[in-house]
């Protein structure tokens, strides 16, 4: 299906803290507190793809292994319900690793990047499975 988008992104955990940046204005889910992702490139797996969009977004090279841990079916951009599937894959580490918008390549898709607990997750209506997924690696 041509209307089919495929998507990864990375939930970066750190103790019991998760990782998400706040899309800009001009951006899809524009304002929205999400995970860095982005489309699958042609051949391209999830989770490289979960690997390259993390770092164009972040600045951030990831050295230790990703997870799957969720999907999300399905997506809302600017009020319209649209037709995909996210990979959702987890990192860990034991130190916060704050992105560097200014030197990353895509750095401009997000206004600022903070570390979430359990509690404090910003994440509204049009992203509840990613918030379920994001409760159930932080328990």
């Amino acid at each position: 299906m041509a209307d089919f988008k495929r998507y990864s992104g990375i939930l970066l955990k750190n103790k019991d803290n998760v990782l998400l940046c706040k899309r800009s204005p001009k951006e899809s889910l524009a304002n929205q507190w999400s995970l860095p992702s982005g489309h699958i490139e042609g051949k391209e797996s999830p989770s490289d793809a979960a690997l390259r969009e993390f770092y164009e977004e972040t600045n951030i090279k990831l050295k230790n292994d990703i997870n799957l841990v969720g999907f999300i079916n399905k997506y809302k951009e600017d009020g319209i319900t649209k037709r995909g599937i996210m990979y959702v894959f987890k990192s860990e580490t034991n130190t916060e690793i704050l992105p560097n918008l200014t030197k990353a390549k895509d750095g401009h898709e997000h206004t600022k990047c903070k570390y979430f607990s359990k509690n404090e997750i910003p994440v509204g209506k049009n992203n509840e499975q990613l918030l379920k997924i994001i409760k159930k690696i932080l328990k």
